[in-house]
């Protein structure tokens, strides 16, 4: 226990004499010890007098002064180390620096700034808590007097920026929702400070309230316009812009960044799947994938492809194949994610889960992760900041559900597959669309050729082309057309086909899979249609009693007995889905496969 007398400041002035707080006499007692505590140096009668009572002390203030000087002298005693003495016609307090909180308080924050510069975060904000713990209410609580006015406008910035450097830490911790709590009070409680709103903002942002965020700086903007007459500074400028671009990167301190590298595995990644041994009738757009890398590595850019196409078309494929093919240029791996519920199909995966496999195939555990699924992209895109990885992204639902998927530094790339066109995607990060049609009809005899042998198919042109005909040249279609007939390798295509063209009534029970829904054509289309809206839906089902394979928004119009231009709308929706493609002003045509699922759905046999 200390045997001497320590000072409080840092709230009501107070003396504390072997743990025991005891008070500092009136209040003007009070100022005179702020004065000589907080001078540091001897104070002359005449400044205790003008820090007391300023310009309107009265004739007793110098005998005031003395008798309060006594009375200090008093409750110091003579048995410690403190003592008020006069040096050089003025007082002077004479104390160990330890023996007073604002000296401890100094101390400490010190330490804790050495810590946060050497990347120890906890230690950091460890200390500054124990610095802020220090405090008991408002700097020289009831003391009067211009100079306890002023050290009390001192002191309480102090406070404050102790208080935004711990937050700061808090938010370095990942500690999002806590930090986030405390700023907004805080920031109530000083509007105009830039500091407390930036970092409120990435607080927010790294607990995915992106939307809180930019009000929040909306509202801050406004104030300092309207009550200082200023934009908001550069800093907290560039805070708002890089998050309406989501390019905001949280911060990581020394050793958070170092302590995840370490854990980052030091073997390249390669979680993509197995490819195709061939690929056919993709080589035009597999050129134009590879020329979009070869593109970005001039520009500086991060390349995305975004691949679509109805559904069977091949997009899996196609992506796994070309991503194969540019592994090479991508030496710290290639990271693969399917984005639909594995459990439920029809419901699309949560972004910040695929984001946990991504983070922890990079090294990172656990219990290191923040909760939000774009605090977690923030830090995926900081660990692959100096990596060159290719992203391969299957199914994607919206851009929502990929943005925080993306990298965000050049030297890597994504590829996106998906069964509607990703508009935002397109419009916001310039990724390239990439439609597959289905195959050429030369394409799809070789797509068979490929898979029968070419002995086998040339010996039977004829029924060759009729399979190609009835599968609609899709390529889910025809390879399953092809495993079949692979199993049955004494039987003519003549008869296959003849199989096929048998079942004309329900065209896709001839492609049906029960080992394998992924392989089923009617699965395959019905996924697309259950993501339709009701009316986008509604309308799909009235095409289904269209005969012919190509058809005019006019004709959809008189069909649905609904106005032209209302569904116009809704044809263009169905064209987001890949269900129909328009091929020129106000006319439409489908793949046979997908009609005769339209036609199913209206009951009508096709």
């Amino acid at each position: 226990m200390h045997t001497g007398v320590q000072f409080s400041v840092l709230g009501p002035v107070r003396l504390h004499r072997q743990g025991v707080e005891e008070a500092a006499g009136q209040p003007r007692q009070c100022a005179v010890l702020a004065s000589l505590l907080l001078r540091f140096r001897p104070v002359s009668l005449s400044c205790l007098v003008e820090d007391v009572w300023g310009d309107e002390a009265p004739a007793s203030a110098v005998g005031s002064v003395r008798t309060y000087v006594y009375r200090l002298r008093q409750a110091l005693g003579t048995q410690g180390e403190s003592s008020v003495r006069l040096v050089d016609g003025g007082y002077l307090l004479h104390i160990s620096p330890d023996d007073l909180d604002l000296n401890r308080f100094k101390e400490t924050t010190a330490r804790a700034r050495e810590a946060r510069s050497n990347g120890d975060v906890t230690l950091a904000a460890d200390l500054l808590a124990e610095s802020l713990g220090m405090w008991n209410g408002v700097a020289l609580a009831g003391v009067p007097g211009p100079f306890a006015s002023m050290q009390r406008g001192v002191l309480s910035e102090l406070r404050l920026a102790c208080t935004e450097e711990q937050l700061a830490c808090e938010v370095e911790r990942g500690r999002y929702a806590e930090a986030a709590a405390e700023l907004s009070a805080l920031l109530v409680e000083h509007p105009l400070r830039e500091r407390v709103c930036g970092l409120l903002m990435t607080a927010l942002c790294g607990a995915g309230r992106q939307s809180e965020a930019l009000t929040i700086y909306h509202t801050t903007s406004h104030l300092l316009r309207q009550r200082l007459g200023v934009s908001p500074s550069p800093e907290l400028q560039q805070v708002h812009e890089r998050i309406l671009a989501g390019q905001l990167q949280l911060p990581q301190t020394v050793r958070r960044t170092a302590n995840l590298r370490a854990l980052s595995s030091p073997q390249a990644l390669a979680q993509l799947p197995a490819a195709l041994p061939s690929l056919v009738g993709r080589e035009r757009e597999q050129e134009q994938v590879e020329q979009l890398a070869d593109d970005a590595t001039t520009s500086s850019s991060v390349p995305i492809c975004v691949v679509g196409g109805m559904a069977g078309v091949g997009k899996t494929a196609f992506a796994t194949a070309v991503a194969h093919r540019l592994a090479e240029r991508f030496p710290d791996g290639q990271l693969f994610a399917s984005l639909h519920d594995a459990e439920h199909a029809d419901e699309p995966r949560d972004p910040a889960g695929v984001l946990a496999d991504f983070l922890q195939a990079l090294g990172v555990r656990r219990e290191d992760m923040p909760e939000s699924s774009q605090a977690r992209g923030l830090l995926f895109r900081g660990l692959l900041a100096k990596r060159r990885v290719l992203v391969l992204l299957d199914d994607a639902w919206s851009t929502d559900q990929v943005r925080d998927l993306l990298p965000g530094s050049p030297g890597s790339m994504a590829i996106i597959t998906s069964r509607v066109q990703l508009h935002s995607l397109v419009a916001s990060y310039q990724a390239q669309p990439l439609t597959l049609l289905p195959l050429g009809q030369c394409d799809a005899r070789s797509f068979l050729a490929r898979r029968l042998g070419v002995a086998r198919t040339a010996a039977e042109p004829e029924a060759v082309d009729r399979i190609v005909h009835f599968a609609g040249s899709l390529p889910l279609a025809l390879a399953n057309v092809a495993a079949r007939a692979a199993y049955r390798p004494q039987m003519y295509l003549t008869s296959i086909a003849d199989e096929y063209t048998s079942s004309e009534n329900r065209v896709l029970d001839a492609f049906a899979s029960v080992e394998d829904p992924m392989l089923d054509v009617r699965a395959s289309i019905a996924r697309s249609y259950r993501r339709l809206d009701p009316e986008a839906a509604a309308l799909f089902r009235v095409l289904g009693v269209w005969p012919d394979g190509m058809f005019a928004a006019c004709d959809a119009a008189a069909t649905a007995a609904q106005p032209e231009q209302l569904v116009r709308q809704t044809l263009s929706r169905l064209t987001q889905a890949h269900l129909i493609s328009e091929v020129g002003p106000g006319r439409y045509t489908w793949n046979r496969l997908v009609a005769a699922f339209a036609s199913e759905q209206t009951g009508h046999v096709s």
